[in-house]
């Protein structure tokens, strides 16, 4: 079988904005990406409730790594219904997830 893996790579300097929230999720919709990675989101956690803010209902499935003060922070999401995420490694500045689907 093949399958396109339409991913789409960030750096969004910073997530704590309705200006950011809004051109995150219009990127989204037009990519139609089944993974994301957000880099740069000066933030130190997340939930489900905060990333419906800006991803939809799809990317369902998520892990991070905290900024640290304000500076770095990475985000990536996905969509559990395509794939399994398994995180290998998670370090300072490198977070590391094998995908199957």
């Amino acid at each position: 079988m093949n399958r396109n893996w339409n991913i789409l790579c960030w750096n969004v300097r910073g997530i704590n904005s309705q200006a950011k929230w809004d051109a995150l999720r219009n990127k989204i919709d037009e990519s139609s990406c089944a993974i994301m990675c957000i880099q740069e989101t000066k933030r130190d956690s997340f939930d489900a409730s905060y990333i419906r803010n800006f991803a939809p209902r799809r990317l369902d499935n998520f892990d991070f790594i905290p900024s640290i003060g304000s500076s770095g922070g990475m985000l990536i999401l996905w969509n559990s219904s395509i794939f399994t995420g398994v995180v290998l490694e998670k370090k300072q500045f490198a977070l590391t997830i094998s995908f199957t689907s």
